[in-house]
C-alpha cells in the first residue's frame, strides 16, 4: 500500500514512501501505513482521495524528512503511545501550508518552526501542507531534555525558530551530496543548533556558532542565486536581506574572497550553464548582458580566467547531461521503521 526507495548513489540512506500510485479510495488508508505512529483523518471525503508523499533521510542519530500531503486532523494518544514506545520530539517547519497545534494555541507557517513531542499525547491539525521536519531521539539533547519538553505544541521565537528553519533547508539541500563519514560531523553541528534555538545560552551559541555561520553562508548564496539576474544584486541589498552588517557580511564572504568577487564567480558560472544549453541559441553578448557583463571583451576574458577556455568553447563542447541512477528497493516498509533505526 505504499512504495519504499532506498537511494544508494548519494551514500547517505534515502527512503521514499507515496499513496500517488494507489487507487483514490484506498490513499488515506495507505498514508496511516506510512505514518503509523500518528492517527490521520483526511479532512475531505475519502473517496475523493489523500495525496501523500515523504522523503526521509536516515543521518545515523536522526531523520530529516520532506512530506507535502492533504489537509487532516492528527493525534496521538496513549493507544499509540504504549504501542511504539518513541521517545522524539519533532521539529517541523513548514515550506507551504500550516500546522495549528490542539486549541489552535500554535499556528506554524512559512518559517516558523513548532516542537512536538512523541512521547506525549498530541493533537493538532494541518492545511495542505509541505513541511521539512527533524525527529531527533531523547538521549542527543539529554541535558536539555526539560527544555524541549516545555516547547511541546508550541512554536519557537520567531529569532531562532529561523534560524533553525534556514540551517534546516540548508541541510536538506546538502544531503544529497554528502557522503555517509561526514554525517557524525553533521549530527554535532544539528544538536548545537537545536540546542541554541530551544535552550539558548552564550555556551550554546559558542558551540552552535559554525552551524550559525554555515547557515548564514547558504543563506546569502541561495538568496544570489535567486538574484543572479537582478542588476542591483549587490552588497547593500544582501545585508538588507540577511539583516546585518555590511562589516559582518565582508567577515562572513572572507573565505570565498568577498561578497563581490562570489557574486561575480556565481554570474560567469550561470552563464557557462546558459552556454552548454543546447536549447539556448541566444548570442553570447545576449547571455553576458543578462548577467551583469554589458563588455563582451570584459565577459570573455572574466570566463576564459575562471573556467580557462573561452564561451564559445563551451558552447561547442556542450555535452548531455549524464542519465541519473536509478532508486533501489530499501527495507524501511513505513516511516515509524526509519524512525526507530536512530532510536
Amino acid at each position: 500500500m505504499n512504495q519504499a526507495i532506498t537511494n544508494l548513489t548519494a551514500h547517505v540512506p534515502r527512503h521514499a514512501f507515496t499513496t500517488a500510485d494507489i487507487a483514490s479510495n484506498l490513499q488515506a488508508e495507505a498514508w496511516q501505513s506510512i505514518v503509523p505512529f500518528l492517527s490521520i483523518e483526511p479532512r475531505r471525503p475519502r473517496e475523493l482521495g489523500f495525496l501523500g508523499r515523504i522523503t526521509a533521510w536516515n543521518l545515523g542519530s536522526l531523520v530529516l524528512a520532506r512530506a507535502t500531503t492533504q489537509a487532516s486532523i492528527f493525534a496521538r494518544d496513549d493507544r499509540l503511545l504504549r504501542a511504539d514506545g518513541f521517545d522524539h520530539w519533532t521539529l517541523c517547519a513548514p515550506s507551504s501550508g500550516t500546522i495549528v497545534a490542539d486549541g489552535g494555541a500554535a499556528v506554524a507557517g512559512a518559517g516558523r518552526c513548532q516542537v512536538r513531542a512523541l512521547h506525549r499525547d498530541d493533537r493538532g491539525s494541518n492545511s495542505d501542507i509541505d513541511v521539512l521536519f527533524l525527529v531527533v531521539p531523547r538521549d542527543l539533547c539529554h541535558p536539555h531534555a526539560s527544555e524541549l519538553d516545555r516547547l511541546h505544541g508550541t512554536n519557537l521565537p520567531a529569532g531562532p525558530g529561523r534560524l533553525l528553519v534556514d540551517y534546516l533547508r540548508s541541510l536538506y539541500r546538502q544531503l544529497p551530496l554528502l557522503d555517509v563519514d561526514q554525517l557524525p560531523m553533521l549530527v554535532d553541528a544539528t544538536r548545537n543548533m537545536i540546542v541554541a534555538c530551544a535552550a539558548p545560552s552564550r555556551s550554546a551559541m559558542e558551540q552552535a556558532m559554525p552551524a550559525i555561520q554555515a547557515t548564514q553562508i547558504e543563506r546569502a548564496k541561495q538568496f544570489i542565486r535567486d538574484n543572479l539576474l537582478q542588476p542591483r544584486l549587490d552588497t547593500r541589498e544582501l545585508c538588507r536581506y540577511l539583516g546585518m552588517s555590511r562589516s559582518s557580511l565582508y567577515r562572513l564572504f572572507e573565505p570565498l574572497g568577498g561578497v563581490a568577487r562570489y557574486i561575480r564567480s556565481a554570474r560567469l558560472l550561470d552563464a557557462h550553464r546558459a552556454l552548454s544549453t543546447a536549447s539556448d541559441t541566444r548570442p553570447v553578448y545576449a547571455i553576458a548582458r543578462e548577467r551583469g557583463f554589458d563588455d563582451p571583451s570584459e565577459f570573455s576574458r572574466a570566463f576564459k580566467h575562471q573556467f580557462g577556455y573561452s564561451p564559445s568553447e563551451a558552447r561547442s563542447e556542450w555535452v548531455p547531461a549524464p542519465h541519473p541512477h536509478k532508486a533501489q528497493a530499501g527495507a524501511a516498509s513505513n516511516l515509524a521503521e526509519v524512525i526507530r533505526a536512530v532510536s
